[in-house]
This record gives structure tokens, sequence and C-alpha cells, in this order.
């Protein structure tokens, strides 16, 4: 009896440990750790030996997760009912998964809750896809927003224009003739007291029209501002001019350009730019705009005498973006008008005369660089906005040979890339394909494997390097066997980028990054 018992048990663990892609974690009513199968292992990092015994809480990355978990142990251990959730867990080195979890309560005999038994599947591709999806999908309708806008603007700023001209010089003139009319009129009213002028008297005139003139001059000053931001509202997806431009020079000149302002309301700024940050391809007087507009809707919002305002620059080269982060201590963004800061006209500031375009024209400025503009806001603790400009532009199409004889790594190498870069990527199973796709296909990136049958890594390099219309493609060499002396002769060639077998998919990724970047 025993015996047969020990083996059905060790069946059992034998099928739970065989659910690689599937973590199962049992643990006591206290949520220590009493089973911790493979499939754990591979998800988490760690191995049966290092957690058992220990809180599963060590798998929480914040007090909002352990929070979370606590209320559905305290509703299995009530109700003795299986629940689900998504909750995001944290691994032995560091990276945070979003795992569907399914929490069932262990009874003991007497249906007393003793445990709970943890089911996992780590979603955390699928959750960043619908993310991405979503954010895609907002950022179509935003473009597709702001162009019928665009439209709208460029026309109605013409119209609003010239009869505003006509307005301001008119009532310039109308108010050096007052000055004139004046002695006139108290002529005219000494010699008749109660005669008046359009219903009003000598007495009104002289009391108010000023005043009345210097109003109509504000009013029209104020809708000169409105037509200036509408005209950079319509021009501002139209960026055609654009030079080589260093980031930290734009953030200095936008600041040079607004701290008058920045005098006047007390507002301290602090800078923490980036050294040997690259270059981007942009037009910089429209950049100087979006860094001017983000940091004037600072000074705005700030409502207090100790304003800070915090701008830092730098470059992830993972990604190739160069990023300008603009902080600031002010009261946060109404959660009335956060999903919508970006539109035109939106403003919480309307009793103070502002137009609402600032960050609008700031947005699609950035669109303008095939950029993106985010915000993260604080009630009572201010505001941060993230300006991402790629170093690269994504105009074109980055085309991709993947030439290895193991089809495996071809289509992984070429799922990555496709799905995480969204590049053009053909395939070849050896060096006499590469040969003969090279003939009419010009990859931005040859990522070629050292050995491989009929023609090898090093052959290829030998018959690409003297070819005039392959001189600006990246070679990538893969191998297994770093230290192959063929690997010294494409090195004294040119091709200097070596990825010694097994690597990772980040390290992959990054080094094609690189190679893109240094082109």
């Amino acid at each position: 009896m025993k015996e047969s018992l020990e083996k059905e048990n060790a069946f059992l663990k034998n099928i739970l440990d065989s659910s690689l892609s599937i973590s199962i974690v049992a643990t006591d009513i206290d949520g220590h750790i009493l089973f911790w199968n493979k499939g754990a292992e591979n998800m988490f990092g760690y191995t049966a030996g290092e957690v058992m015994g220990k809180k599963v809480s060590i798998l929480y990355p914040d007090d909002k997760t352990t929070e979370e978990v606590k209320r559905l142990n305290a509703y299995i251990v009530r109700e003795k009912k299986e629940t689900t959730c998504n909750i995001k867990e944290i691994t032995k080195d560091n990276r945070q998964l979003w795992v569907h979890l399914s929490l069932t309560p262990r009874l003991d005999n007497s249906g007393r809750v003793i445990g709970i038994l943890g089911v996992g599947k780590d979603i955390t591709k699928q959750v960043n896809t619908e993310k991405a999806l979503l954010n895609s999908q907002w950022q179509l309708y935003q473009s597709q927003k702001m162009e019928a806008l665009n439209t709208l603007v460029a026309g109605a700023t013409h119209e609003i224009n010239n009869p505003l001209n006509l307005i301001t010089l008119n009532l310039s003139l109308l108010t050096k003739i007052w000055e004139d009319l004046m002695l006139a009129l108290k002529e005219l009213s000494d010699l008749d007291p109660s005669r008046k002028y359009g219903g009003l008297t000598y007495s009104f005139l002289k009391k108010h029209l000023r005043q009345i003139l210097s109003d109509m001059d504000v009013a029209a000053k104020r809708i000169a501002g409105v037509v200036s931001d509408l005209k950079n509202f319509s021009r501002q997806s139209n960026i055609i001019d654009k030079t080589e431009i260093n980031i930290n020079t734009v953030v200095k000149n936008a600041l040079r350009l607004i701290q008058t302002t920045l005098n006047r309301a007390g507002i301290d700024v602090r800078l923490n730019l980036a050294e040997d940050i690259p270059s981007i391809e942009g037009n910089q007087q429209a950049i100087e705009q979006t860094v001017f507009n983000i940091v004037l809707n600072a000074i705005q919002a700030i409502n207090h005498d100790h304003g800070k305002i915090i701008i830092t620059t730098g470059f992830k080269r993972a990604t190739g973006n160069i990023n300008i982060v603009i902080s600031d201590n002010g009261p946060g963004i109404s959660p009335a008008i956060m999903n919508k800061i970006f539109d035109p006209f939106v403003t919480d500031k309307q009793e103070e005369g502002r137009t609402g375009l600032g960050l609008s024209v700031a947005y699609s400025l950035v669109k303008a660089h095939n950029g993106n503009i985010t915000f993260t806001t604080n009630t009572h603790e201010g505001t941060t906005f993230t300006i991402s400009i790629p170093i690269v532009s994504r105009q074109r199409n980055i085309k991709v040979l993947i030439a290895d004889d193991d089809k495996l790594i071809r289509e992984i190498l070429a799922e990555v890339l496709t799905v995480e870069r969204g590049y053009e990527v053909s395939q070849a199973a050896n060096g006499t394909e590469v040969n003969i796709k090279l003939g009419t296909y010009h990859p931005d990136i040859l990522i070629l494997d050292l050995f491989m049958p009929k023609m090898d890594g090093l052959e290829v390099c030998r018959a690409i390097k003297n070819e005039p219309e392959l001189a600006d493609m990246k070679v990538m060499i893969t191998t297994g066997f770093p230290s192959d002396p063929k690997l010294e002769e494409i090195y004294r060639m040119g091709f200097t980028k070596i990825c010694s077998k097994p690597f990772n998919i980040p390290y992959f990724l990054e080094q094609i990054d690189a190679m893109l970047i240094s082109s």
C-alpha cells in the first residue's frame, strides 16, 4: 500500500514537473512555499531548493500586488472557492512578468483551508501586445483627428487674420485721432453740456473711452495670439527643413527664449543634460517650440512659491531614441482633462485666457519627427512629460537578410526582428543562397553564420568585400566558435561585428540597434 502510494505521488510529481510552461506553486496558510514545479523554475528563475519554506511574497514586485494577493487569499479562505486574476510578479533577475493566476484552496479532511495552490501562466507578451495595439489605435485616432483639424485651422487662420489686421490698424489710428478729438468735444461740451455723442456724455467719454480703446487693443492682441498658435498648429505636421541638431542645444535655446517668464514666476530650473548624446535629424525650431510649450505649460500650472522644473536629456541605445524629460512640481493634471490633454483647445485655465493649443502643437511637432510624447501626473506632486525622438529614421523600412543553416534559428531571429522592430526580413540557408539573393536584394544588415554548407561565412565575406553596391550593408557574424582562425581574416576585411552563440534576444536586438545607429 505504501509503495503504491509512493509510486502514485511520484507519478503525480512527474506530471506536475512536466508542465514546463505552467508554474504550479503550493503554499501553507501563511504563504510559505511547499511545492515548486519545473514550470515555476523556468518562469521565475528560482530552483525549488532556493524557495522552499520561503514566503511566496518574494514574487511580488510592490506593495500594491502584495495587498491584492492578500485580498484574494482572504476571499479563498473565507469562501473556500477558486478565483483567478492577472497580476504582476517578479523573477529572480528582477524582470517583471504578467501572470494569469488561478488560486485554489487546499483543504484538509475536515474541510478546513490549510493552504493555497497557485497555477500560473506567463501572459506578458499578450499584455504587451494588447497595450501596443491600444497605443497604436490611439495614435492613429490622434493623427487622423489632427489631420482634419489641420485643414480646418489653416483656412480659419487666414480668414481671421485679414479682418484682424484691419481692426488692429484702425484701432491704432482711432487712438491717435481720439487725442485730437478730445479738444473739439470739450469746446462743444462747454457750449452745450447736455449734448451727447452716440448716447454718451462728454464726461463719460473723457473718463472711460481711453480704457475702452485699451481693452479693445488687449482683446485684439489676444485674438492675434490665438491666430499665432493656430498658425503653429497648422504648420507642425508639414516640417520639411531638417538638419543635424544637438538636443542639448535645443533645450538651452528654448530656455533662453522663456527665461524672462521663468524669472518673473520665480521658478527654479535644473538641467541634467547627458554628455556625448547623439545628434538627430530634425527641425530645430520645431523641437525648440515643443520644449518651450511644455515648459510654459509647467509655469502656468505651478501655483506656489517654490516652483521647480527639471529637464533631463538622455539616449536609450536599446530603442535608438533621444529622450527629453520635463518634470514640474505643480498640482498635476486635472482628471477631467487627463485623457484629452493633447487635444486642441483643451485647458483647465480658460478663465486665465489660455487657448489650450500648446500641448497639441507639441504633440504634433514630435509626431512629425516620428517620435512620441507621453506623460505621468500625480495630484499635488506634479507632472512629467517624456519626449522620445528616434535618431534612426523610421520612414524607410529596414531590410535584414538572415543566413544560417539552422532553420529554427533563422525563423526565431526573423520572428523577433519582424515583431519587435517591424523590419523586412529575408532568409537564406547557406552562402550560395546569400550570394544569389544579394544580386537583387540589398539589405541594410546581413546576419551571417560562420559555418554553413556549400559556402561558409568567410567565403561570403570575400565575395561581397569588393561589391560597391553593398558598401553600406552592415554584417553581423554569428558563431559558436568565437576563437576560430577564420574570424581573423573576416575581421581584417572590416566585418568586425561578431556575435557569439548562444546569445539571448535582448542582447541580439541591442547589437542590431547599435549597428543601425552607427550607420
